[in-house]
C-alpha cells in the first residue's frame, strides 16, 4: 500500500563533527569541495555545506563552548550519521506517515541565516524524523526546504573535485527489514533485493544496505569497523564531472586515494568517519 504520493529524493547528507568542525572543514576543502560560510542554526548547531546540483552534504557540529542543546547529536557517532530526504510539504508528509503507521515526531521550524550580497537573509526549514526509536547511530529524516534559493545558491556549486552530486549511500545493516520498513510505501521507491545488498531509489541516488561480511567484502577496513545497534552509515559515491580531475584535486590535498570500483576511494578514517567513492 502506498504511503504517500510524495517521492522518495536524498536531499542531503550529514556528517557529524561534533565540537569539530574547524577541523573537519579543513579537511573537507583539502578533499576538493567548496564550503559554504558557517551557518548557524537557531537549534544550536552550526554546520558547512558542500552543495551540488540536486543534493548536498553537511558538515554539521557545535561551538566548542555549546551548552549541547541538541544532546540528541551528540550522542551519535562522527561521521556520516545522518540522511535526509526531500519533501514539499513536511504537514502533509508526517501526517500521511501518521496513518500510515510509520514512528514519525511532530515537524519543526529552524532557520540560518544566509549573508546575500552584505545582507542577512533567512535559509528556513521544517524537519521531521521517522524511526527514532529503531534507528541506531543516527537519524533519518524529511527536510522541507521554505527558500531553497538560499542553500543551491551558483556561487557555492564549483568544486575543485568536480564533485556534482551524492549518487551513493551506503548503510551496513544487521537488520535491513528495519530501514526497508521505514521506506517502503514511498513511489518508485520499492527495496530491490540484489545479490549482496538492498537498494532503494532515492531521486537520483541509491541507497545500498549491505550485511556486514558484504560490507567487509566489498569494502575492506576502508569504512568504519564495528558498531553497536543495528547498522551504520559507512560510505558515500559522489559522481564527479573528471575522474581525473578529481584525482588531481585529491593528491593536491594530500591524500592518496584507491582504485575502487571504476572510481577512487578515500578511507574513512581520513575524511572524518565516512568512506567516499569519487566515480564517474
Amino acid at each position: 500500500m502506498p504511503a504517500t504520493a510524495q517521492p522518495l529524493v536524498l536531499d542531503h547528507a550529514v556528517i557529524g563533527v561534533l565540537d569539530k568542525l574547524d577541523s573537519a572543514a579543513a579537511i573537507y576543502r583539502k578533499l576538493g569541495f567548496a564550503l559554504t560560510p558557517r551557518g548557524y542554526h537557531t537549534l544550536g548547531s552550526i554546520n558547512h555545506l558542500a552543495v551540488f546540483d540536486g543534493n548536498y552534504l553537511e558538515l554539521l557540529g557545535f561551538p566548542s563552548e555549546s551548552e549541547k542543546t541538541r544532546t540528541d547529536l551528540w550522542s551519535y557517532p562522527s561521521g556520516l550519521n545522518g540522511l535526509a530526504f526531500r519533501t514539499s510539504d513536511a504537514a502533509a508528509l508526517q501526517g500521511e506517515l501518521v496513518k500510515a503507521g510509520k514512528p514519525v515526531t511532530d515537524w519543526r521550524d529552524f532557520s540560518r541565516p544566509v549573508d546575500v550580497d552584505g545582507v542577512p537573509k533567512p535559509a528556513s526549514f521544517r524537519t521531521f524524523q521517522i524511526g527514532g526509536e529503531v534507528i541506531s547511530n543516527g537519524r533519518f529524516f524529511f527536510c522541507q526546504h521554505n527558500t531553497p534559493e538560499l542553500v543551491w545558491r551558483p556561487i557555492d556549486q564549483n568544486h575543485p573535485n568536480g564533485v556534482l552530486n551524492i549518487s551513493d549511500v551506503f548503510i551496513v545493516s544487521r537488520a535491513s527489514q528495519v530501514i526497508t520498513g521505514l521506506l517502503d510505501g514511498f513511489p518508485a521507491a520499492a527495496p530491490e533485493a540484489n545479490k549482496d545488498s538492498i537498494s532503494i531509489r532515492a531521486g537520483t541516488a541509491t541507497i545500498h544496505i549491505l550485511s556486514e561480511d558484504g560490507a567487509s567484502a566489498r569494502f575492506g577496513s576502508a569504512i568504519p569497523q564495528g558498531f553497536e545497534g543495528n547498522e551504520r552509515k559507512v560510505a558515500l559515491g559522489l559522481k564527479v564531472r573528471s575522474l581525473n580531475a578529481a584525482a588531481d584535486a585529491l593528491v593536491l590535498g594530500g591524500f592518496s586515494p584507491k582504485p575502487f570500483e571504476g572510481g577512487l576511494l578515500v578511507e574513512a578514517e581520513a575524511a572524518n568517519g565516512v568512506a567516499l567513492w569519487f566515480r564517474e
